[in-house]
């Protein structure tokens, strides 16, 4: 089973995306809230949820006016799930049965223009029910009014209630205090309790007659949050560049990802997203550069597209072809609990130990974010190592972004953050020299290039730090034994 915190689904972007959604119904906004990862045995369902997606995409010109039109009359339903189901038990009271009768108004006012809709696009799987018959039975006289009581019609007996009630009203009005208008008026609340008693009478009789058609009122809030959704999500993927996914058996692949909770904070800085390309095996992939140089952005990119699609999204990218996973794990130091009285190392640990555990219950998709980080180095780069080499060799797709070098070896495959590779140095360092310090960092930062690019042979970790205490303006002493010291780590 796929279950990721609220932390961790708001740390990769997921709660960002799902915030963008603007469902135009309670019905649309409560397959939102429900929203679930499906499992490879659920895969002939989410193809059919994304092929709607991509009918929306590819046919809504040619139904633009009936589908805006449509949506508006979506704005307009109210949520009565539970005043429906009520029904299957019990008898409605007055005000329950005018919420039905609005709902099968909008529902008659829908149909034809879902008729429209769906002739154009196609959808599979999708419909509404035509409920005009329980229409009639809450608005005999069809006047398609938003309105609803219990008229004098719906019996002689109520009819002549109501007459006598209005005759002894008309009396009471007129008789002095006394007496003869006590009578009157006692007569006046035995015919009202009668009244009320065949008004009640009528209710569960009308209840009882709408039973039948309960299941289509329920099958119609069904559609009407399907449709809602499907078209959100449409718009959403032309908004952020969202593609069709294909699935495999074998590797993930995606390129020029996309992650818009992080694109959008750049765009706000003046700068741009660097799209994010990989291609993952079974087995472990490292991904290694400078602590500034991307890394945890790309594995929230990678877990956030991996997670829209089991999601029934398209993912932001060019091109996606996928597996589907049982299982969906994220670790990283900043979203571990230390309630325990642990370190933070010590909460990954836990957290690490649940993940093995459970890794012979299905094909799992993992991604450890600067693991063991929290200990020192020495141990640290041994513990990765170990894991490293522990889980190339399990059922499961792993993405491992690390600083600690001599991990690489141990992996299935090898990305590096591009970082400042492609940079002139020297002409970035006179550019820096003109500026405070902080203005420097934001500097590299807008010329740090966060894509990824896979390494061929086995080649530790960048070093884009020792690049940015230069440009900088560490102390040339302090950079020389530096460098020295790396020489002899080699």
């Amino acid at each position: 089973m796929i279950t990721l915190t609220f932390a961790q689904r708001e740390n990769i972007g997921f709660q960002y995306v799902l915030d963008t959604l603007r469902p135009s119904s309670p019905y649309g906004s409560e397959r939102v809230r429900e929203l679930r990862p499906f499992l490879p045995e659920e895969r002939p369902e989410l193809e059919r949820q994304l092929s709607n997606i991509q009918r929306v995409l590819e046919g809504e010109a040619a139904c633009q006016s009936a589908l805006n039109q449509l949506l508006r009359v979506f704005m307009t339903v109210k949520h009565i799930r539970p005043t429906v189901e009520k029904c299957l038990e019990t008898s409605l009271n007055e005000i329950e049965l005018f919420e039905v009768k609005c709902f099968l108004l909008r529902c008659h006012e829908m149909l034809p223009l879902f008729q429209q809709v769906q002739s154009a696009l196609q959808w599979e799987g999708i419909g509404l029910e035509d409920t005009v018959q329980a229409l009639d039975l809450l608005d005999p006289e069809r006047n398609r009014v938003a309105s609803f009581f219990i008229s004098d019609n719906s019996s002689p007996l109520l009819r002549s209630l109501r007459r006598e009630k209005r005759e002894l009203e008309e009396q009471i009005r007129r008789l002095p205090a006394g007496e003869e208008r006590e009578e009157v008026q006692a007569r006046r609340v035995r015919v009202a309790s009668e009244e009320e008693l065949e008004e009640m009478r009528i209710r569960r009789e009308l209840s009882a007659a709408l039973r039948p058609h309960v299941p289509a009122m329920l099958y119609n809030m069904e559609m009407i949050g399907e449709i809602d959704l499907t078209v959100e999500k449409a718009r959403l993927a032309r908004r952020y560049g969202g593609v069709m996914p294909t699935f495999t058996e074998g590797p993930l692949e995606m390129t020029d990802m996309v992650n818009p909770k992080i694109a959008d904070l750049l765009r706000q800085q003046g700068a741009a997203f660097t799209p994010v390309s990989i291609a993952l095996d079974r087995g472990a992939t490292v991904i290694t550069g400078a602590n500034m140089g991307g890394k945890s952005v790309a594995l929230k990119t990678i877990a956030l597209n991996v997670l829209l699609v089991h999601c029934g999204f398209f993912p932001f990218a060019r091109s996606a072809s996928s597996p589907l996973f049982h299982q969906i794990h994220i670790i990283s130091e900043d979203l571990e609990s230390v309630d325990r009285g642990l370190s933070s190392f010590g909460g990954e640990i836990v957290r690490f130990n649940q993940v093995v555990r459970q890794l012979n219950e299905g094909f799992a998709f993992l991604l450890l974010d600067e693991f063991a980080r929290g200990t020192n180095p020495d141990e640290g780069a041994a513990i990765v190592q170990a894991v490293t080499q522990y889980l190339d060799r399990q059922n499961a797709i792993t993405v491992l972004a690390t600083h600690y070098d001599n991990v690489v070896r141990w992996g299935r495959a090898h990305y590096q953050v591009i970082g400042l590779k492609e940079l002139d140095l020297e002409a970035l360092k006179l550019e820096i020299a003109h500026l405070s310090g902080d203005a420097g960092v934001s500097l590299i930062s807008k010329h740090m290039n966060y894509g990824l690019y896979r390494v061929e042979g086995k080649q530790d970790c960048p070093r884009d730090a020792l690049n940015i205490c230069r440009l900088l303006g560490t102390d040339q002493e302090i950079v020389n034994i530096i460098e020295n010291l790396l020489t002899e780590m080699e």
